[in-house]
């Protein structure tokens, strides 16, 4: 993960970062957000992103909006790996890691 806007460069309400997933690499742990909205603007490859307990299926060329309180997590899918952008506001620590629940 590369973070290119937030406060060592000034920023004060918004982040981004460029996410970079190996094939088959899971994000670390399904979480939530209480105050964070988030945008994710898939660059190349595919993943399946969990969103309140819902597989989706993520592709080059599309956009994920996640809303604060969703439950998410993501894994790289294909063999070329997944990269994103995540644009996000606002900044500071707002992770609350959850245990997945088994189907």
């Amino acid at each position: 993960m590369l973070r290119f806007v937030n406060e060592e460069v000034g920023a004060k309400k918004l982040g981004a970062m460029l996410v970079e997933y190996a094939p088959n690499v899971t994000s670390p742990g399904v979480h939530y957000h209480e105050e964070r909205e988030s945008a994710y603007i898939v660059l190349e490859g595919s993943a399946v992103m969990k969103l309140d307990g819902v597989e989706h299926r993520l592709e080059s060329g599309m956009v994920a909006f996640l809303s604060p309180g969703e439950v998410h997590g993501i894994v790289a899918i294909g063999e070329e790996g997944f990269k994103m952008l995540e644009i996000w506001s606002p900044l500071g620590q707002d992770r609350i890691s959850v245990q997945e629940q088994e189907s």
